[in-house]
């Protein structure tokens, strides 16, 4: 990457989504800091326990999150007749020294997200559902591995599975889906899936089912502490300070062609001016939940980053820091949170016992170690 290039204020360049749709004429959809009945609008959930639709999106509003289960209410503007606009659309959001031309980072790099895009591993619909939610008024960005590795000089071939995320609401997001679908003979037995406990919506390979690409999306998160149901906002900042480590906060945006760093670290930590990659969580959560995933997946990145120079020392200092409490305070949220855990250690540490895993988690302090060990044990 061209250090010396960042925070060259982008001009316009081309999508790499062939005919990128405009915005509909109808009403703009509801984002997070728009005010509905004098109240401060969250984001959104999601009532259904799978296939859904936008009827099962409901809109959070201040106070809301903590009620079990929350008011229901249409994020249809049309039904909101006290709509004031006092959100920032997620434009607004970041200053332009926080959003870069991919080729002034790299020379080519807007290729390889071309390729990326509309190459043989990724799902045919990929563009046409991104053009799709653009014309209803929603923005959408590749999110996770694929900026981070793409940036780091991986073949767009190297890119396993692709994540998306963006402003849609997770049922606004599988309509649309399933309507991309039904117009895409190629791809109209892609099976799809919903998590209704992380909102987390899943289109499978057609021949594979479990094993070939996948394309998942998620709305931009929150990061509410203590929330009763799961939600998604529009904040790209907010977004950007619940996810795990830094250089996983990286979004491209392809209808405008534009890298996107929100925290305005993450170029920096992806390759620091010793060439090394910093491993610097990003969550400011003390929920002990949070902590213990972004806890999980930090050893998950160590791990298979391991022929990497790395600079792993801000995330260890983070481990070691962690309360000494906090197995306890998991314990109060039941057997389904060591539930939760189990299944992302499995993911992230799937051989909890080898040499290297317990060298490493030692360095962590003794609670990365006795939640380790407790996800091990009580899953056997």
């Amino acid at each position: 990457m061209d250090r010396a290039r960042r925070g060259v204020k982008p001009t316009a360049t081309a999508s790499v989504v062939p005919h990128q749709a405009q915005a509909t004429s109808g009403p703009a959809p509801i984002v997070s800091g728009d005010t509905v009945e004098g109240r401060r609008v969250l984001g959104f959930t999601c009532t259904a326990s799978s296939a859904p639709t936008s009827a099962d999106d409901q809109l959070l509003l201040a106070g809301d999150e903590y009620a079990d289960p929350p008011p229901r209410r249409s994020t249809d503007p049309a039904d909101q007749p006290s709509l004031v606009r006092t959100g920032h659309r997620p434009d607004q959001q970041l200053r332009s020294a926080r959003t870069h031309r991919p080729d002034d980072l790299d020379p080519g790099l807007t290729d390889r997200f071309r390729a990326l895009l509309h190459g043989p591993r990724t799902p045919p619909f990929t563009a046409a559902l991104i053009e799709r939610l653009a014309a209803s008024g929603h923005r959408t960005w590749l999110s996770g591995g694929a900026p981070r590795d793409l940036l780091s000089g991986a073949a767009p071939g190297e890119i396993k599975d692709l994540d998306l995320t963006g402003t849609a609401p997770a049922g606004a997001y599988t309509e649309t889906t399933r309507q991309v679908l039904d117009l895409d003979g190629t791809s109209a037995e892609h099976p799809q899936r919903f998590c209704p406990d992380t909102l987390v919506c899943t289109v499978l390979d057609p021949v594979a089912r479990t094993g070939g690409p996948s394309l998942d999306y998620r709305g931009l998160g929150l990061g509410l502490d203590g929330a009763s149901v799961p939600a998604t906002g529009t904040d790209l900042l907010q977004d950007s300070r619940q996810r795990d480590l830094t250089v996983n906060t990286l979004l491209y945006d392809p209808a405008h062609n534009l890298i996107v760093d929100p925290s305005g670290q993450a170029l920096d930590d992806l390759s620091d001016a010793d060439g090394r990659r910093r491993m610097v969580p990003v969550t400011t959560s003390a929920d002990p939940l949070v902590c213990a995933e972004v806890l999980l997946r930090g050893l998950k990145f160590l791990l298979r980053w391991q022929g990497r120079d790395l600079d792993d020392g801000p995330l260890r200092a983070w481990a070691r820091a962690l309360p000494p409490d906090l197995p306890t305070r998991l314990d109060r949220r039941g057997e389904q949170t060591w539930d939760r855990l189990r299944g992302l250690r499995a993911q992230c540490v799937p051989d909890p016992w080898a040499p290297v895993v317990r060298e490493t988690v030692r360095d962590f302090g003794t609670v990365a170690t006795e939640i380790l060990t407790r996800c091990d044990e009580d899953g056997s």
